[in-house]
């Protein structure tokens, strides 16, 4: 038996009287013996798919995100715990995004709560009622519920631009588009009379008439929502630029909300001409 494979004048006197192919033999086997315990490792366990086995259990974890979207801010309230009494940390508007990261127990036939992740450092609770998802279906027509039953101005335009921005492919971007434009129009007469009040005592100034109208801070959320108005200056008043009513004629020609649209924008241009 070898006892120092590492000591070259031991192996010299030990194979003193062998011949030379069995020296070389011996010595074969020796350096593969050496190189087998020195840098042999055990064998790692590995995905068959990622080569990395902490990769499958991220790419599990990852993949329980579900992306929703806030569609009723009645119930909106971020909060500590899956509760209507947890303490409230935020409230969160409609269509904000989020990402839901878990659920809560709830009562038999009653919607729970969702822990959500709302900015990398921020997490909550909030009723589930008050989300939709993407992907499940029928969340676009219970969104256009809500939208049927609201009476803000705001709140209709938001969540029918969640429609077309969220449910692009939804047979109700049509009837979303439509009812937008509507109610961009309702709007206008709305903010013409705010602002015909405020602008009473306006006189004199170097800005024409249609520029304060323009200008008036009750628009400001509106040209958030990408609603453009502009000033009928015969009627003194604002009306709506119809830019829903042009997409929904270029993008859905043979649905009945493309007549529908052709007309309302045929009104629209009975106005008078509008200065620029």
């Amino acid at each position: 038996m070898v006892e120092d494979i590492g000591n070259p004048i031991q192996e010299e006197k030990m194979m003193g009287g062998l011949s030379q192919a069995t020296r070389i033999g011996i010595l074969v086997v020796l350096v593969a013996a050496c190189d087998s315990n020195t840098f042999a490792q055990p064998a790692t366990r590995e995905s068959p798919r990622t080569g990395n086995p902490g990769a499958s259990k991220a790419a599990a974890g990852a993949a329980r995100y579900m992306k929703a979207f806030v569609v009723d801010d009645r119930l909106s309230a971020l909060r500590r715990g899956p509760s209507v009494q947890s303490e409230v940390i935020r409230r969160l508007r409609l269509g904000h995004t989020v990402f839901i990261i878990g659920t809560g127990k709830s009562k038999a036939g009653r919607p729970g709560f969702r822990r959500v992740a709302v900015t990398r450092r921020t997490r909550g609770w909030i009723h589930e009622s008050s989300l939709a998802l993407q992907d499940r279906a029928g969340e676009d027509q219970r969104i256009m519920k809500l939208i049927e039953a609201s009476t803000d101005g705001v709140d209709r335009i938001t969540l029918c631009r969640t429609i077309i921005a969220r449910f692009s492919r939804s047979h109700l971007v049509p009837r979303a588009m439509l009812t937008l434009g509507e109610e961009a129009e309702r709007v206008a007469e709305t903010l013409s009379q705010r602002t015909r009040r405020r602008l009473a005592e306006v006189r004199g100034g170097n800005a024409s008439l249609r520029d304060y109208y323009l200008s008036d801070a009750g628009l400001d959320r509106y040209s958030r929502l990408g609603i453009v108005f502009d000033f009928d200056e015969t009627n003194v008043q604002l009306i709506y630029d119809g830019r829903a009513y042009r997409e929904i004629i270029r993008r859905f020609p043979k649905a009945e909300e493309s007549r529908l649209a052709r007309q309302r924008l045929e009104l629209l241009d009975q106005k008078p001409a509008r200065q620029q």
